[in-house]
């Protein structure tokens, strides 16, 4: 066998153009019942990437060929995405009929310094497993489907088979999978006029499980806890979380002890209610994380855990991990203490109503706040001091070189039946940097203390962009502010600047939103190579493992490291962490895609009532073809297209500008725009210019 696939790859090796098979059996000299392994092996070596056929040759892929995940547009353009690298421009003739997910072999065509890659997609090693939603109607007798995705053919006839006996009507929306480039619905939700469905929709296009299966019950009703606890119940320890939390997993302390602030981050220890290697545990490990579908949420672990026995409720005992930090008036941790604890929340606070609090403001009728006896007398006190504490860490976080996205996000109300009822920016408090300065400094803490003592762990990593984005990102951001950045290197410091210069300019979001586009994302890794957003060397996620599992491998993994036995993890456990990472990574990407899709759903399900309407916008993009504008007012996007335009358009790729006739638009200019349609489920809206400023 491997005989075989060492002799192909040398005579293709040796015949760059390729050989047909008959060519390759003449010259391997395969006759009879070889020939069905010569097949056999040559599917084996295409299926690995190894070779690729073109036409009717089979070619070895050579170094200028990659393998990666394809991205693809509506323009039916995409790229191949490469980690560490810049990604791959495939063209729309290149696409070799990928879609968007599927894993596939690329010839890299051009890839010279100072200018964009550019490739073909050689062959698709591997379909994505992926769901997709759409609407049926009827097309004579038959039904049809019209995708969501504007990647996909307008239409696709839809596969015979179908599961059990799924009434179809004509205007209702299903999930369906791609089958020889038909639809084969995987479920029937509802009508596409009910804004009710829109929930069940994303649950099942995302393949989300709301039930957990009986048999983890099973391990919840057998739990055991034993081991002493440090008795912090008489410590005013306070949780501080969003109004329509549902649970709680970590909670603060912080007072003066001498010239330092002893801060304690008290975290739900999960880990004592989930058994490594259990069902429950198995069960979490699946989900990795819980998913908040705008006024509901999927959990990681049942309600029982999550809810009741793991939240930090006000005034009940609750077994806890805590980390103590003596912090100095410099931001910096003198010395740390970890323990296993049990704790009694004083108070439960919003955001809104700590605000308050600190502003000497009455509660309201609104309230959620709840104050264990007389713990009301002390809760301003603590919180200013809890503030005065959050400002010194900010300060050192700046000082290192930590970028901050104060990026708004939306809001979304809706009633009973899943009405849209407003939707609005998020107000950013001084409660909210409290919490996370404290959140990020416990995190940094456990990794710097797990790394200390050379153990494996599930690091939060962040890799630093590729400096051909971030030089893009400084040249656009140039021609927004009309000034020009003089500077030898571009590192974090320098990106610092151009986000603070951009807020005082009055261009923060727009810049802050370019800024993230030339960004990685953060994932999990067993690999610690920092975490280049929060200039941090260091870190770990900790703080909250009711609703992520990375979360809960570090706590058992630190709990191991606080035993009284030296604890040596095998190759086994390195490997097993590694999947860990893999998994969460994973499962985080695809619960942050159903969460921003439900949000988007509803956001243009909301715009359709402003049809007509005339609003400020900003400009987030430009193209030769038009301009994406986000209503601030309601952080929504939609289009402008130059297609019913009179005046003269072009288009300065460069700089990202739009001359329309005299007028030049560029990223981040304020105009007004007028809605003219909306499509809910293609989650576009269509904008026509009404006036420049």
């Amino acid at each position: 066998m491997a005989d075989i696939q060492k002799s192909i790859i040398n005579l293709l090796k040796r015949n760059s153009k390729g050989l047909s098979f008959n060519a390759l059996r003449g010259k391997l000299g395969i006759r009879g019942r070889q020939v069905q392994l010569l097949e056999r092996e040559l599917g084996r070596l295409l299926e690995d990437g190894i070779i690729y056929r073109l036409d009717n040759k089979y070619l070895l892929a050579s170094e200028e060929t990659e393998r990666g995940y394809f991205q693809k547009f509506a323009g039916g353009f995409g790229f191949l995405l490469r980690e560490g690298k810049e990604d791959v421009f495939i063209p729309p003739h290149a696409t070799r009929g990928a879609m968007d997910g599927d894993y596939v072999l690329v010839a890299v065509l051009r890839e010279k310094e100072g200018k964009k890659p550019e490739g073909r997609i050689l062959k698709v090693l591997k379909k994505a497993d992926k769901r997709y939603s759409g609407t049926l109607k009827k097309r004579g007798k038959h039904f049809i489907v019209v995708p969501d995705d504007k990647t996909l053919p307008s239409e696709l006839l839809l596969e015979k088979s179908r599961k059990g006996k799924m009434k179809l009507l004509e205007d209702m929306k299903v999930v369906f999978k791609l089958k020889l480039n038909k639809a084969q619905i995987i479920e029937a939700i509802g009508m596409e006029n009910d804004p009710s469905i829109d929930y069940r929709l994303v649950v099942a296009k995302y393949g989300l499980k709301e039930e957990f299966p009986k048999k983890v019950f099973d391990d919840i009703r057998s739990i055991k806890i034993s081991g002493k606890r440090e008795d912090l119940r008489n410590k005013y320890i306070i949780t501080i979380d969003p109004k329509d939390a549902k649970d709680f997993d970590d909670a603060i302390s912080v007072e003066k002890d001498g010239k330092l602030y002893l801060v304690g981050v008290h975290i739900a220890d999960v880990s004592s209610y989930v058994a490594e290697d259990s069902k429950l545990d198995k069960e979490a490990m699946a989900r990795g994380c819980s998913v908040y579908l705008i006024d509901k949420v999927i959990p990681m672990l049942p309600d029982e855990l999550s809810s009741d026995l793991c939240s930090l409720k006000p005034g009940e005992d609750r077994f806890t991990m805590s980390v103590f930090m003596w912090i100095d008036d410099q931001g910096n941790v003198i010395k740390r203490r970890f323990s296993r604890s049990i704790i009694n929340s004083k108070a439960r606070l919003s955001y809104e109503d700590a605000q308050r609090i600190i502003n000497g403001e009455n509660l309201g009728e609104d309230s959620v706040s709840i104050f264990v006896g007389d713990s009301f007398k002390h809760i301003r006190e603590f919180l200013i001091l809890a503030r005065e504490v959050a400002e010194v860490l900010g300060i050192m976080r700046q000082k290192r070189g930590s970028l901050d996205f104060d990026l708004p996000e939306p809001v979304v109300r809706l009633t009973a039946q899943g009405q849209v009822i407003s939707v609005s920016p998020s107000l950013r408090l001084e409660t909210h940097r409290i919490i996370e300065e404290f959140m990020v400094k416990a995190n940094e803490t456990v990794a710097e203390y797990l790394e200390e003592k050379s153990l494996p762990c599930i690091f939060r990593v962040h890799e630093a962009p590729e400096e051909i984005k971030v030089r893009d990102f400084v040249r656009i951001t140039e021609g927004i502010l009309g000034t020009k950045f003089s500077f030898d290197k571009i590192d974090k410091y320098t990106i610092q600047g151009i986000i603070k210069n951009a807020e005082e300019m009055g261009h923060g979001p727009v810049v802050s939103y370019l800024l993230l586009r030339s960004m990685k994302k953060a994932k999990y890794s067993v690999e610690n190579i920092g975490h280049f957003g929060l200039s941090s060397e260091s870190y770990v996620h900790f703080t909250s493992p009711i609703r992520r599992y990375p979360d809960l491998t570090v706590h058992r993994i630190l709990k191991k490291a606080l035993g009284a036995k030296a604890w040596i993890p095998g190759e086994e456990y390195i490997n097993k962490l590694t999947e860990i990472a893999k998994q969460s990574t994973l499962r985080e990407d695809i619960s942050e895609k159903a969460e921003w899709e439900l949000i988007d759903l509803k956001k243009y399900e909301f715009m359709k009532q402003k049809v007509g309407q005339i609003f400020e916008g900003v400009v987030t993009h430009t193209t030769p073809n038009g301009i994406f504008v986000e209503i601030e007012e309601f952080l929504t996007e939609g289009f402008v297209s130059w297609a019913k335009e009179s005046s003269i358009v072009s288009f300065n790729d460069e700089n990202k500008e739009v001359f329309l006739g005299t007028k030049r638009i560029r990223l981040g200019d304020r105009i007004k725009v007028r809605v003219i349609s909306v499509n809910k489920w293609a989650r576009s809206m269509e904008l026509e210019l009404y006036e420049m400023e």
